[in-house]
């Protein structure tokens, strides 16, 4: 993100506006900039949205501290907030000053994105209890047991709805306009589809077979991959590559709950193909949103990918060894970091 006036910078007198500029289009989240004067009175007047652009009128002239506040809603429905000063003729006290120490872990505050990773963890593996042990079930062999199993993966599915949208208000501000904002936004209408399909996914337990539940699992994983990191230059891509991965993932470790709870040998076979598409995809993900491993370890996303890699090669590991247990405890594991990755914002 680029701003005028930029950060630290101190001007000969007030500009007429503060203007940020973003690398994608962005929303603006409830007010999208506040600017508060160095008596910490509001100074931002009209905010104007186009495109990568958001612009805010200034209203004051006085002299000293301002503190720019701003939260925005990317295309890709990932949240980004911030906060910077600048100053006029000189530098001076601000009773907003605090905001600038305010902890951020990459574009949301700590507990943001701690709440992120929960609620994408709750929704994946609610998404392979659900849409992966039928898949199983109905490829391999049904098993009584098998029904609890989707019931639970039901419930995790709707849950995490909730839990996405707290997160997401946790990772900009607990404030009525940003709520507004974020349930008008493209966010708030994913997480209305995706609830929709965990509710049908409840009315369609009742239906003597399940096979109707692989398309609400296709339309759930194309779901993801709609509030998923685009790929500049290549439109959808980012998304179609997220769904398909999101899809093998779920097929892979919801076959692993299938294969523990009754195991059958022809799992093998299934595991290594829905494995195989999981870690194509993922690799092609981590080269487009690292320059193609120029920022794995110099970025956030870079390090959580670097940590992505090892878990699912351990859980190969132990696929290789047969021990499908903690091949599943692993691959949950690996699921809390693909979460991880996914609520941090790419290097590129």
């Amino acid at each position: 993100m680029q701003s005028d006036p930029q950060p630290d910078a101190v001007l000969v007198s007030a500009p007429p506006e503060v203007t940020l500029v973003f690398s994608e289009p962005v929303t603006p989240a409830g007010a999208g900039i506040k600017v508060y004067g160095p008596s910490g009175a509001p100074a931002a007047g009209r905010v104007t949205s186009t495109g990568a652009v958001l612009k805010a009128q200034l209203t004051a002239t006085e002299q000293g501290t301002y503190i720019v506040s701003w939260q925005v809603l990317a295309a890709d429905t990932h949240p980004s907030r911030g906060v910077f000063a600048f100053a006029v003729g000189r530098e001076s006290p601000n009773p907003f000053a605090s905001l600038l120490d305010a902890g951020s872990a990459g574009t949301a505050t700590p507990l943001g994105l701690a709440l992120q990773v929960i609620a994408r963890w709750v929704h994946f593996i609610g998404f392979a209890l659900t849409f992966g042990v039928v898949a199983d079930s109905l490829a391999i062999r049904p098993h009584q047991a098998f029904r609890r199993l989707i019931v639970a993966g039901v419930v995790m599915l709707a849950a995490a709805e909730p839990l996405a949208l707290l997160a997401q208000l946790a990772s900009l501000s607990f404030d009525g306009d940003t709520a507004v904002a974020v349930l008008g936004s493209n966010f708030g209408r994913l997480v209305g589809l995706r609830l929709g399909v965990a509710l049908l996914a409840w009315t369609f337990l009742a239906l003597p077979r399940l096979w109707p539940m692989l398309a609400l699992g296709a339309l759930d994983a194309v779901l993801d991959g709609a509030g998923a990191h685009g790929v500049p230059g290549w439109p959808l891509a980012g998304q179609a590559l997220v769904a398909v991965h999101v899809g093998a993932i779920g097929l892979w470790v919801g076959g692993l709950v299938a294969f523990v709870t009754a195991p059958d040998r022809r799992f093998g076979r299934s595991a290594a193909a829905t494995l195989g598409v999981a870690v194509g995809t993922g690799l092609a993900l981590a080269i487009v949103h690292t320059e193609a491993g120029a920022a794995l370890v110099s970025s956030d996303y870079g390090r959580a990918v670097i940590l992505k890699v090892l878990v699912v090669g351990l859980a190969i590991g132990l696929a290789a060894l047969g021990r499908r247990r903690w091949e599943l405890a692993v691959a949950a594991g690996a699921i809390g970091v693909a979460a991880l990755v996914g609520a941090l914002p790419p290097a590129f």
